[in-house]
Formats: C-alpha cells, sequence, structure tokens
C-alpha cells in the first residue's frame, strides 16, 4: 500500500495548511490560540475525527484528538505548538508576516519555521493514519498547544499537571531537530535528545548611599559590577552528556584527525582545551561546544541608582544559567556565593523561573527507529544526537516518563546557519520541499512504531 500513497500530494496539502495556520495571528503575548484551536478542530471533524479542547483561561486554547489502533502497542504523540514570537517591525518583511505567502518556493511568515510548519506536518501524518484506516497497534495522539514562547503556563506544562493522562505516551516526536547539518564531506540530521536545564536569578546587592561627590567601598553598584565580572568570566567544570559525546565524536571524526583530536580531549572532563584551535570555517562554533560540554552564565539585566550625583544603597542583576546533565542548582549557588568573596554576606539570591534538565536515552528503541528511517528515506546523511541550550515543551512530557525526540526533517535547501538566521527574525519561512519531506519521514516513522499492516 506504500506506493499508493501521493506524498507529492500530501506536501501540497500541508503546504496549504501552513499558510492558513500563518493567516491566524497568535502573537504570544497575548496568545489567542483558540483560533488556531477552531481551525485545527473543524479540519479534524471534516476527517471524523473527535478532539477536545482544554483552557486554563479563556482563548488560550490546547487541542488533543486520538487514533486507537485495533492492536495493544505503543502510544505516540505529536506534540506542537501554535503560539509565535511578535514582529518588531512588519515592514522589513519582503511579504506580511501573517499573509502565510506561497511564493519563490517557500511559505512566508511568522510560525513558519517555529513551529507551525510541524502542526501542519503532524496533523497530515495524523489525518493519514485515519484516511487509509490503516491497521496499527497502540494509540496515535495529536496534541497543538498554547504559550509554549512564554513559558507554557497555559499550555503544555499547565495541561501536564492537570490532565497528565491526556499527554502521557511512550514516545513522543516534537520540536528542536531534524536540522541538516553540513559536517566536512557529511550531512548529519540532528535528533533533539536531552535539553540544558534553566535557572534564572536575581542577585540584590546591598550597600550604602551616599553623594556621589564623596566615593566611598560600600557603593553597591562598584560591588555589583566586580561580583558580575567574576560570575561572568568563571569556567564550570566540564560535565559530557552521552547525546553530547556522540555528537562531538561524530562531528570530530568527519572533520578530519587534527580536529578528532581535539574532540577526543572535549569530550575527556578532566582535560580542557583551547577552542580558539578550531578553523575559522568550522561548522560549529566555539561559543556553541562550550555551551554543549558546561554549565554557563550570562548576566542580562541590571538595575541600580535613583539620580546621577547618589550612590546606591542597592543594585539588582539577572544571571540567565543553564545547567548540563549532572550539574545542581545548588551547586550554582555555592559558586556565586564563592565568586562574591568579600561581598557574599551583601547579597540575596531570588529564583525568577528555572527548570530542570530533560533528557530521553539515545540507546532508546524509538530513537534508533528514527536513526534507522532517516537512513533509508534520505540517501547518504547519518544522524547525530543534539543537545539544545534552550529549551521546548518536550520537557513537560519528559516529567511524565515519555521518551521525547525533537525531530521534523527540513531540505538540504537551505544550510544550518541560514535557518538559524531566520527563526524569530524578519521574512522567516520554510521551503516547500521540507513540509513533504516531514510529512514522508514522520509518517514511516509513525507507521513503524505502531507496528502498522500496510
Amino acid at each position: 500500500m506504500m506506493h499508493k500513497i501521493d506524498w507529492a500530494a500530501l506536501g501540497k496539502e500541508t503546504t496549504q495548511m501552513l499558510s492558513e495556520l500563518i493567516q491566524i495571528d497568535t502573537t504570544n503575548p497575548p496568545g489567542n490560540e483558540d483560533k488556531a484551536i477552531e481551525y485545527l478542530q473543524e479540519k479534524l471533524a471534516r476527517e471524523g475525527i473527535a478532539s477536545e479542547v482544554f483552557e486554563k483561561e479563556r482563548g488560550r486554547a490546547n487541542l488533543i484528538a486520538r487514533l486507537q489502533g485495533k492492536r495493544p502497542g505503543k502510544r505516540l504523540l505529536l506534540l506542537s505548538h501554535v503560539d509565535v514570537v511578535p514582529v518588531p517591525d512588519p515592514k522589513k518583511w519582503t511579504y506580511p508576516p501573517f499573509s502565510g505567502a506561497i511564493a519563490e518556493g517557500y511559505v512566508w511568515g511568522r510560525g513558519a519555521l517555529d513551529m507551525k510548519n510541524i502542526t501542519a506536518v503532524h496533523y497530515t501524518v495524523f489525518s493519514l493514519f485515519k484516511r487509509m484506516n490503516i491497521d496499527f497497534a497502540g494509540e496515535l495522539i495529536f496534541a497543538a498547544t498554547a504559550d509554549e514562547e512564554k513559558g507554557s503556563n497555559y499550555g503544555a506544562e499547565w495541561l501536564a499537571k492537570t490532565h497528565p493522562e491526556k499527554l502521557r505516551a511512550d514516545w513522543c516526536l516534537t520540536e528542536g531537530g531534524g536540522m541538516p547539518l553540513q559536517i566536512g564531506p557529511k550531512t548529519f540530521y540532528t535528533i533533539e535528545s536531552v535539553e540544558k536545564g534553566l535557572w534564572w536569578f536575581k542577585v540584590r546587592v546591598k550597600g550604602a548611599s551616599g553623594h556621589g561627590s564623596l566615593p566611598h567601598p560600600d557603593n553597591a553598584l562598584a560591588k555589583a559590577a566586580y561580583i558580575i565580572d567574576r560570575v561572568s568570566n568563571y569556567t564550570f567544570p566540564k560535565r559530557i552528556a552521552p547525546a553530547v559525546r556522540e555528537f562531538i565524536l561524530k562531528a570530530g571524526d568527519a572533520l578530519g584527525p587534527e580536529i578528532k583530536k581535539l574532540a577526543l580531549v572535549l569530550v575527556d572532563e578532566s582535560q580542557e582545551v583551547d577552542l580558539s584551535l578550531l578553523p575559522q570555517d568550522s561548522p560549529i562554533s566555539a561559543t556553541l561546544l562550550n555551551a554543549l560540554v558546561r554549565t554557563t552564565i550570562s548576566p542580562t539585566m541590571i538595575h541600580a541608582g535613583v539620580k546621577e550625583n547618589v550612590i546606591p544603597d542597592s543594585c539588582e542583576f539577572v544571571l540567565d544559567c543553564r545547567l548540563v546533565p549532572g550539574y545542581t542548582q545548588q551547586k550554582v549557588r555555592e559558586t556565586v556565593l564563592e565568586l562574591a568573596d568579600r561581598y557574599k554576606n551583601d547579597i540575596e539570591i531570588e529564583t525568577i523561573q528555572q527548570h530542570d534538565v530533560s533528557e530521553s536515552p539515545i540507546d532508546d528503541p524509538f530513537y534508533r527507529l528514527i536513526e534507522q528511517t532517516v537512513r533509508e528515506e534520505l540517501f547518504g546523511v547519518e544522524t547525530i544526537p543534539i543537545m539544545l541550550t534552550g529549551a521546548t515543551d518536550s520537557r513537560f512530557v519528559r516529567e511524565l516518563g515519555t521518551k521525547a525526540y525533537g525531530f521534523c526533517p527540513l531540505s538540504t535547501k537551505m544550510s544550518l546557519v541560514d535557518r538559524e538566521k531566520l527563526i524569530h527574525n524578519d521574512n522567516e519561512r520554510i521551503d516547500i520541499e521540507s513540509l513533504e519531506l516531514g510529512v514522508r519521514v514522520l509518517s514511516k516513522i509513525a507507521l513503524k512504531a505502531l507496528e502498522a499492516r500496510l
């Protein structure tokens, strides 16, 4: 039956659906995801598929639909979000950001890459099972959620806390991977299996006020500057996650013997390596490699003072900490206090937002199934696991026991660097070839995972 599936037609259908989804403005804030959810619910109803909508607040809608197999088996969740980030200046766009224009071989608009494209691909894969009356085992779940771009308080996080049974699955496919990465002579497709932990915290430094013409050593701003300088220049010890180890070693092998030597040192937690030795044309930056192998801290905000000639008696600054697996928030706190040195008794630390490291194993059968399908469908390419330094909704389903992987393949029409420049940026767009490719590869992954009989 596989040869009867018209992938080109499904690609065109997905292209049109993405265009229509983009035309529904779900900028977050404020969100208004209910309009996109209504659109999806109506489409599902026309396919004869029932769905449920859940809202924490009016207008912040989440949708879940399920297809039950004829035999016992695994549960596979297709997870995406329908909210998008704001557009600062629509005049900078070639085509209006909410036009969903299909032009020059692309679908243009906010959400084309993050991530209404995957919502459209997931919908096509999900509806295919219903249309073809496929005999499969287990359960296929389609979830389109709200508020991912602002932390998921109205979306996947809330759903996982209040309706965990609706999201719980054995395996999940979501965003975060599928980018083609050219490393030396080889093309790798990324599979996201781990995300760094996050701790945003405020440091409040206490001092004494005074006249600006009479400097004294208890200046809160000066003390904060001292602490910020020490924290931002501190190098945390390396902690190498299994996925990061495989990523670095595969990349090093593809780049030749000299870089492979660097890679072997880089994955050795007992040794440091000078990343400036990387070639200038390296496809993987020293900045990214440093973030993959260790916990990092970046100062991002600061506030002090009320007037030009008044020494501030307090100063607040914000630190963005991203933790690798095996490194705790408590250890970071202790390190910050040590770096505060003689001022450690003059500071208070307040958590703004935090979440733990989120990880799924790369030796799981579903991960291997993704790898196998990529090799079969994309001749000559390899897969490579990747750790995100940011975060997606996968962390919430992983907390429910689901093994989640970020993967939806994109074509090689654009480089990884060029695509990354478009995400959350002007002229966001996706090539039409990527939509057909995503439908074909994800359909075949789902068919195998759910033991479909064709």
